[in-house]
């Protein structure tokens, strides 16, 4: 009995002397190892046409079906501009129009949070004439393109991180990457159907690099919720597929989620808001 119990207690103590593996699915996933996020921002359309239209072929049957459709989601303002300000930013810092000056706001924002951070990021704008355009042009449309309000990120910041959107995409995205196509492949001037022919060119190509991509638009029709009932949803590699979320959401929580995702302080509304999950 007692040369069992030795045999034993020497089989515990080997057992205890090796390495423990841990199981990936088991372990936390560090930041380094996070996956990329791509917001892509389309304009001007109620949820109801997108979703379950039959312009929105790509959108409906692939998009949708590779993530989480979030239904109640909403604008918080009209016209464009300070919806790219809430969600940038958690405030619209009293910008009411599409005329606001740009390069004039000292408001604290998500690019200025991940510069400080040390975080990589990028804003993609398709049609911008050169890095960090104040000027609008036929295709391209400033009041779309949120760094270049904000003064914090000028003059150095925005110069490097606001560009034209790339003819062939990096090897390795930035951990946050921010999309404007054309004003209209964004379903501003030209139909729902040619912005869903855009998303399925463009998407797919992020989500080979790993990306998990959010597709929302600035406003809607109506002024539901403040800036009308809009369509937003989140696929890609690392999102379980084929979710609908009923929680209430607006451009707010979407700053809110990218803040709680990348570790840095929620800002203004905000820190209120229920957050999007990422």
């Amino acid at each position: 009995m007692r040369n069992v119990r030795y045999a034993l207690a020497a089989c515990v103590a080997l057992t205890l002397a090796q390495p423990m593996t841990i199981p990936a699915s088991a372990r936390t996933v560090t930041r380094a190892e996070r996956p990329p996020v791509v917001v892509i921002v389309m304009e001007n359309h109620e949820f109801g046409s997108i979703v379950g239209s039959s312009s929105a072929p790509w959108l409906n049957r692939t998009f949708f079906r590779r993530g989480t459709l979030f239904t109640d989601y909403y604008a918080t303002h009209h016209p464009s501009l300070p919806n790219y300000l809430a969600m940038t930013s958690g405030t619209t810092s009293r910008c009411r129009s599409n005329e606001c000056p740009r390069k004039s706001y000292a408001t604290d924002n998500l690019f200025h949070q991940l510069s400080r951070a040390g975080i990589g990021w990028v804003a993609w704008m398709e049609s911008m004439p050169s890095r960090c355009s104040l000027t609008t042009t036929s295709l391209y449309a400033a009041r779309h393109n949120p760094p270049i309000y904000y003064k914090n990120l000028f003059p150095t910041i925005c110069r490097e991180r606001d560009r034209r959107y790339p003819a062939s995409l990096p090897a390795q995205l930035q951990p946050f990457t921010f999309i404007v196509p054309n004003i209209c492949h964004d379903m501003h001037d030209c139909s729902v159907a040619v912005g869903d022919r855009w998303l399925k060119s463009h998407v797919p190509p992020l989500w080979h690099r790993g990306a998990s991509v959010i597709i929302t638009f600035d406003e809607g029709s109506s002024s539901l919720g403040g800036g009308g009932h809009i369509m937003t949803a989140i696929a890609g590699p690392h999102v379980p597929h084929g979710r609908r979320n009923h929680h209430r959401f607006n451009h707010y929580g979407l700053l809110a989620g990218l803040e709680r995702w990348f570790g840095v302080p929620r800002l203004h509304r905000a820190s209120t808001a229920r957050p999007l999950p990422i």
